[in-house]
């Protein structure tokens, strides 16, 4: 079986997740009652989640792992499938329990993956010793085909491997060799156009009148300007992904000064957040963001990376006004804000960074493309000076974007930023020879 990494990766993830959730379904909401059941369900969990973090050891903290790392990672996921299988540890039970796979991703609900598949074919789901089986016949076929090396890619490849710009709060393009912010309003869906208008229209009255109602009240002004800008946005049909980030934030920053407002007005805020939450789930694009936001596995040292990167990228673009709109760093500071949320909402919007910055770079790469000749080797334009700076400056800025958010956008699903990242500078000291 031939399958990309990034797949592989996925498919045992999945596999270990929907095991440990298997063995702990009958214990939901209560421990095993005796002392010597409990030591035996902790330990029979503790193999499994042992086995997730040394494949995550790996795997996960490698961008591409080598055939070695591979194979050395898959013999440790064999050896555990026949350790759990003949464990005495594990109580007998347990093999009996039906294995329930389950994904967070709504395309592997809806139109199954063939890994998926394998566990699901049948009138009746198999049993946890026949998933474990299962599951070792597909390691032990597996053949993995990793992403080639650096050294057989060159630049005019790029526009394989980047993709166009996706779903995010932000999209970018290059007018004139500067960068900007483009315009993209909601797109709905043509039955529901009528009925997204009305909505539309109903939140944008209740929002000015709710702004009437805090400029007159004594809330703190960081509440009125939050609402201001999110109004401002529902105004000018903005980037749908953007309005639902910044309806998070609204609704975070209402409930710290909830005890500093009348109820009547709390309500208000409340309603308000509410109809835009509704307004929002309305668009296939906020579905599609929240879907993936919920799906990747970043952690908070993940969020700091981001949130560094971003900060670097923004001082950057303020230094480079001849590269940059300005309007391009502060949108950017913009979304940055949102990864002080708390818990896993710094998650969502560490996802939502990641995503503009990969479209930052997707923008430049391929706009870049048009300059160079099919050997890779040097400008078309050779002799305009200028057109080349702006050229290798703009590619510069990419260059630091994607090695910026390089390992974490690993694990958010994105490993082509470091594929990218690579060809960029090769093809920088190319162009500067």
């Amino acid at each position: 079986m031939d399958e990309d990494f990034g797949d592989v990766r996925r498919n045992i993830t999945l596999f270990l997740l929907s095991l440990r959730q298997s063995i702990d379904r009958p214990f939901r909401g209560r421990a095993p009652a005796a002392d010597g059941e409990r030591e035996r369900f902790m330990n029979t969990m503790l193999m499994v989640e042992e086995a997730r973090i040394r494949f995550n050891t790996y795997t996960r903290y490698r961008e591409e792992p080598t055939l070695d790392e591979w194979e050395t990672a898959r013999k440790e996921l064999l050896n555990f499938i026949n350790t759990f299988i003949n464990s005495p540890e594990i109580d007998p039970a347990v093999y009996n329990r039906r294995f329930i796979i389950s994904s967070a991703l709504q395309r592997d609900r809806e139109q199954p993956s063939p890994f998926v598949l394998l566990f699901v074919q049948k009138e009746e789901r198999p049993i946890l010793a026949d998933a474990l089986i299962i599951f070792r016949s597909y390691l032990e076929e597996l053949n993995t085909k990793l992403a080639p090396t650096q050294g057989s890619l060159s630049f005019v490849d790029l526009d394989r491997i980047v993709p166009r710009q996706q779903v995010a709060p932000v999209h970018f393009g290059i007018v004139d060799g500067r960068i900007v912010v483009a315009d993209r309003s909601p797109i709905a869906a043509e039955a529901d156009k009528a009925n997204i208008k009305s909505a539309l229209e109903h939140i944008r009255g209740s929002g000015d009148h709710l702004i009437r109602n805090l400029e007159t009240s004594n809330c703190d002004r960081r509440l009125l300007e939050s609402v201001r800008e999110l109004q401002s946005q529902l105004t000018a049909d903005a980037n749908i992904v953007k309005i639902g980030l910044t309806n998070m934030a609204c609704g975070v920053m209402c409930a710290q000064f909830q005890r500093e407002l009348p109820d009547a007005l709390n309500g208000m805020l409340n309603a308000y957040n509410a109809s835009i939450s509704l307004y929002v789930a309305q668009f296939k694009e906020w579905d599609q963001f929240t879907q993936k936001a919920a799906a990747i596995d970043l952690d908070e040292d993940d969020v700091a990376e981001v949130d560094m990167a971003a900060a670097d990228l923004i001082a950057t673009l303020n230094k480079n006004p001849d590269l940059a709109d300005p309007e391009v760093p502060k949108t950017i500071s913009f979304i940055r804000q949102f990864l002080s949320f708390p818990g896993n909402s710094s998650k969502r919007a560490a996802f939502a960074m990641i995503r503009t910055i990969e479209n930052l770079v997707s923008s430049i790469i391929r706009h870049s493309l048009n300059f160079f000749g099919q050997t890779a080797e040097k400008l078309v334009d050779a002799g305009s000076t200028a057109v080349s700076k702006m050229i290798i400056g703009l590619l510069g800025i990419a260059l630091m974007s994607a090695s910026g958010i390089g390992p974490a956008a690993v694990r958010a699903g994105a490993p082509w930023v470091k594929q990218a990242a690579d060809i960029v500078q090769k093809q920088i000291e190319k162009a500067s020879e």
